[in-house]
C-alpha cells in the first residue's frame, strides 16, 4: 500500500509554464484526504513562494522534501543539509573562471547564493532570491556550499550547451567527493556532496516516517532523478523525458503538459 509520495518539480509536478494543473492539484488533493503524505523532491533550493508563486494553498499540499537534489532535508519543521568540501568547491570556481560567459553559482546555507558574475536584474525574480541575499564569491562561502550549478546565460534560459572538456573535468574534480549531474539537455550541471541524492535523501526520510520502500512512489524527468526512480519499486517516469532515460525504467506515464501526475495516481497506482 502506497502511504507516500514523493515529486520531481520541474518537468514532474509541474507543467512547461510552471504551474500546478487543476487536474494535479485535484489528484493531490484527494491523495491527501486517503492520508498520504506527500512531498517534493526537486534540485531547487526551498524558495518556491519567491521563484514560482507559491502561497499557503500550494504548500500546505505537502509534508516536507528534499530539495538541492538531496543536501537539503526539510521535515517535521526541521530543516537538515550536507555541505560540498571547500576545497572541491575552490577547485570548481578556478575551474570555471578561465572560460567566457560561463556562469557559477552557489547555493549556500540559509538558501543564501554567490555568483561568479553578476545577475541580471530580471534574473533575481527567477532564482527567488533579493540582491541582499547575494553574498561574495569567497572562501567563507565555500564551506556552506549545500550545490553547485554551472551554466551559460541565466540558468533559466540557458540554450548553451556545456562544453564536454569542463563536464569531465569538474568530473575529475569531483571524483568520489561529490554527485555530478548533466541536466537541462546538457545545458545545467549540478554537484552536490556524494552523501547526498534523491535517492539517499529520500530513503532517509522515508526510514523517518517509518515506511517501507514499497509504501513509497517517486516520479520524476530528468538524469539526477535516474537513481531514485530505479532505487524504488514504484518509480514512475514522466513522458516528456529523455526518450534514453525513459527506456531504463519500467513505469511510464504521461507528461508533465498531459496530466501525467494525475493519471498516472489513478491509472498506475490506483489511488484516486
Amino acid at each position: 500500500m502506497i502511504r507516500a509520495l514523493f515529486f520531481d518539480l520541474d518537468g514532474t509536478l509541474l507543467t512547461s509554464r510552471k504551474t500546478l494543473a487543476d487536474p494535479t492539484r485535484t489528484a493531490l488533493q484527494q491523495c491527501q484526504k486517503q492520508g498520504i503524505g506527500l512531498f517534493l523532491a526537486t534540485a531547487r533550493a526551498p524558495l518556491l513562494d519567491k521563484m514560482l508563486g507559491w502561497t499557503e494553498a500550494e504548500f500546505r499540499l505537502f509534508d516536507g522534501g528534499i530539495y538541492c537534489n538531496g543536501a537539503c532535508e526539510k521535515l517535521h519543521g526541521q530543516t537538515h543539509y550536507i555541505f560540498l568540501p571547500a576545497p572541491l568547491v575552490t577547485r570548481c570556481v578556478q575551474t570555471v573562471n578561465p572560460i567566457p560567459a560561463l556562469h557559477l553559482a552557489l547555493q549556500l546555507q540559509e538558501e543564501r547564493h554567490a555568483f561568479n558574475h553578476p545577475l541580471a536584474a530580471a534574473a533575481y525574480g527567477q532564482w527567488g532570491i533579493a540582491p541582499q541575499s547575494v553574498v561574495p564569491l569567497e572562501a567563507s562561502a565555500f564551506c556552506q556550499t549545500v550545490k553547485i550549478l554551472i551554466y551559460f546565460e541565466n540558468l533559466i534560459d540557458s540554450v548553451t550547451p556545456l562544453p564536454i572538456s569542463l563536464v569531465e573535468s569538474c568530473r575529475q574534480i569531483c571524483q568520489d567527493q561529490a554527485n555530478i549531474y548533466l541536466t537541462d539537455q546538457g545545458k545545467v550541471l549540478q554537484i552536490s556532496n556524494s552523501r547526498t541524492s534523491k535517492y539517499q535523501s529520500i530513503d532517509h526520510l522515508r526510514r523517518q516516517l517509518g515506511l517501507q520502500p514499497d509504501e513509497t512512489a517517486v516520479f520524476g524527468d530528468d538524469w539526477n532523478d535516474l537513481e531514485m526512480l530505479t532505487g524504488f519499486p514504484h518509480g514512475i517516469v514522466m513522458g516528456n523525458a529523455d526518450p534514453e532515460l525513459r527506456r531504463q525504467i519500467r513505469c511510464q506515464t504521461r507528461s508533465n503538459d498531459e496530466d501525467g501526475i494525475a493519471w498516472a495516481l489513478h491509472e498506475l497506482l490506483g489511488l484516486i
